[in-house]
Order: C-alpha cells, then structure tokens, then sequence
C-alpha cells in the first residue's frame, strides 16, 4: 500500500464528510487531497487527473472563497443549462481521449471522462449548485472502475470512490433538505 494512496483516501473521507454537511472548512481537506492525488496521479501515468489535480487546488482556494460569502446557498441549475453540461462533459471528454490516447495514459478513456466530470462536478460544488451531486455520482462509479483496471491496481482509492458514490446520493439529500427549508424570497401582491 501506497502512503500518498492512504493519505489522499483520508483527506478525502473527511472532505466528503465535511462537504455532505454543506461544511466550509471541507475545502481545506479538498486542497489538501488534491496535492496528494497530484503525486500519485503523477506516478501511475493518469495525465487527465494530474491537469485536474493542478486546476483543483485553485479551484479550492476559489471554492473557501466563495462558501464564505453571506449570500451563498443551495440552488439548482435550469434545464438548459443541465442540457450545456451534459453536451460539454461529452464533447470535451472525446476530445480529451483524443490526446490522452496519443501518450502512455494507463486507461485513457476513463482518464478523459473522469477529468472532464470532475470538472463539472467541481464548478457546479463550487457555486453550490445541487445538481453537483448527480454529476459526482456518475463520476465516482467511474472512477472507481478506473483505480480497478489500473495495472497496479489502487484498491483503497476505488474504495474511497465507491463510498463517495454512496455519499453523492446523501449528499443530494441533505443538499436538497436545506434548499427546500431556506426562506423563499418573497413576492409582491399588487392588486
């Protein structure tokens, strides 16, 4: 086993406990695993997760950032814009296998889809959109799937995914318990 391997499963079970309860300082431990995934992405030939990895710890930084503003709260994305991500997560994900097909990337189709999900998934968590949940959800069984068939297979962070699968659906639940109790902006009646 792996020290960076079990360091960046842990950081990572307490980010996604922290997240789970919509806790700010869960990006604190988000920054932190994803120094850690940077060096062990590094060294198992997943070039897709290592430009994630760079991109995330700023992303971190912009996600403590933006948790602490007093007017951050939970919403939900509109159906166009669902239609955009869907279509993007795709059309950038081929493209992405494109390039990582051309280098020793271990599993580069897996690669390409897991870096570009986790892209969406990481804006959309960011600006506390909901809809985060069902993209980390699908993203987290492929993940999963991909530390399986690596050569050196990296069992604990295909468990730490499995358990992030199971924790994007309660996630989504608590998400949306607390968007339904917060005030609803009120409306004018002028009659």
């Amino acid at each position: 086993m792996n020290i960076i391997e079990l360091a960046a499963t842990l950081t990572g079970l307490v980010q996604g406990v922290l997240v789970l309860l919509n806790k700010r300082i869960n990006w604190i431990f988000y920054v932190m695993q994803m120094v850690l995934l940077l060096v062990f992405s590094w060294y198992n030939h997943l070039y897709g997760d290592v430009v994630n990895d760079i991109v995330y710890i700023a992303i971190g930084c912009i996600g403590w950032y933006t948790w602490g503003k007093p007017d951050s709260k939970i919403t939900r994305c509109r159906i166009t814009e669902k239609v955009i991500y869907v279509f993007v997560i795709l059309a950038v994900s081929a493209a992405a296998f494109y390039i990582l097909s051309k280098t020793d990337d271990s599993l580069p189709m897996l690669d390409s889809f897991t870096t570009v999900s986790s892209f969406a998934a990481t804006y959309y968590m960011m600006r506390r959109k909901i809809d985060t949940w069902v993209i980390w959800f699908i993203n987290d069984i492929a993940y999963s799937l991909e530390y399986f068939l690596l050569p050196n297979q990296s069992l604990l962070l295909m468990s730490l995914n499995i358990i992030w699968t199971v924790m994007a659906v309660a996630s989504y639940i608590a998400w949306f318990k607390e968007m339904s109790s917060a005030p609803q902006p009120e409306t004018t009646n002028n009659e």
